[in-house]
């Protein structure tokens, strides 16, 4: 049996069949490898395993007991999942089922995302598929994250598996006749009053969503981060920017994270939301702030944005904004001028925070 030691862990490769017959000399060639070892994490890839019985199943348990530690059983066959489902091993062990092999050529694409590009797989799903760059941790996260806010009924695509794509990793979704809601602006530009009214009353209501604790993550621990990693005593921004972000309340409600006009879709008269990996628990002024950004104040800085990015006029993400916001404040019009001048000197401290953070980062490289 192949085994490999790689940061701290070690991975035994499982073949064939291990029942009774030959139970006894897998288990004894496993427990003379992991003895070598002190404080190591097992993990089991059954890339090539065609069954395993009860036996072989309390051996790994018995190994579980002795040595106090997780296993993970990694690539795991459909035939080989139902008999540690049925049995409650996927209780007992960190299972992933083997991912599908997944091809895109002659795949129509529907749509870009935040992080990757959205393509028809079928009559019944489509797909979203990831740039290359893009960590497997980050897409099972996204998926993880999309199958939270469904269980509390934010609007979003059922999630189905994580598959290997030529590009890298991609998660397959519900195929729905759908729209983004920058597409519907340009193409129905009269409509524009109607489409923000919509997205106000969704985001109204996403933001009275309760989410409880350890479902999501803070978001205001995703800015912290962020201001962690510049690490400069002297930089005013970035401490502005950490007093600001302390100074807005805490919330158990849902924010997305990142909503802009491509990660709005629209379906008849209903929204759902894309590029869930983002979504966490905070205050509502989070997902307000990052609309404002991408519709007002990243044209400041960037010309052309709004052409690019949403195929709208400068003029018309500005209109949008205005009547969206005007839809959300609803009775608290008075307030909208110190809103929106609070918005713009949070995205300023905002970009400053994260330019350092990417020029930081760079520097490793």
């Amino acid at each position: 049996m192949k085994n490999e030691f790689k940061d701290g862990a070690l991975t035994f490769y499982l073949e064939g069949r291990i029942d009774s017959n030959n139970v006894s000399e897998v288990e004894t060639e496993l427990e003379n490898e992991i003895s070598i070892y002190d404080n190591i994490d097992i993990a089991f890839d059954a890339g090539r395993l065609e069954y395993v019985s009860s036996a072989g199943l309390r051996a790994f348990l018995k190994i579980k007991k002795k040595h106090k530690t997780q296993i993970r059983i990694t690539n795991v066959s459909d035939a080989v999942f139902d008999i540690l489902d049925v049995t409650g091993f996927t209780d007992i062990f960190e299972v992933e089922r083997k991912m599908r092999q997944i091809s895109v050529r002659g795949c129509e694409r529907i749509s870009s995302a935040l992080n990757g590009e959205i393509f028809q797989l079928s009559e019944d799903e489509m797909i979203k598929v990831y740039g290359a760059d893009i960590p497997l941790s980050d897409v099972r996260k996204e998926r993880q994250y999309a199958q939270t806010a469904m269980a509390f009924g934010v609007p979003t695509l059922i999630p189905y598996d994580v598959v290997k794509c030529e590009q890298g990793y991609g998660i397959v979704y519900e195929k729905a006749e759908m729209t983004s809601l920058a597409y519907l602006i340009s193409h129905e530009p009269d409509r524009l009053p109607e489409y923000a009214a919509l997205l106000a009353g969704t985001l109204k209501e996403l933001h009275e969503t309760e989410i409880p604790a350890g479902k999501l993550p803070d978001i205001k621990e995703r800015y912290r981060g962020w201001i962690s990693e510049i690490d400069d005593p002297s930089d005013s921004k970035a401490a502005v920017f950490s007093n600001l972000i302390a100074s807005i309340p805490d919330s158990d409600k849902y924010v997305h994270g990142d909503i802009n006009l491509n990660s709005v879709m629209v379906k008849g008269d209903e929204v759902l939301l894309l590029d869930m990996s983002g979504s966490a628990r905070g205050h509502s002024l989070f997902d307000l702030q990052a609309l404002f950004a991408s519709l007002v104040a990243i044209e400041t800085t960037q010309e052309g944005y709004c052409r690019k990015t949403f195929g709208l006029t400068k003029a018309s993400c500005i209109n949008f904004w205005n009547q969206f916001f005007a839809y959300y404040m609803k009775d608290r019009q008075q307030e909208i001028k110190s809103m929106n001048e609070l918005l713009l000197k949070y995205f300023i401290l905002k970009e400053s925070v994260l330019n350092k953070v990417e020029a930081k980062n760079k520097t490793k490289r």
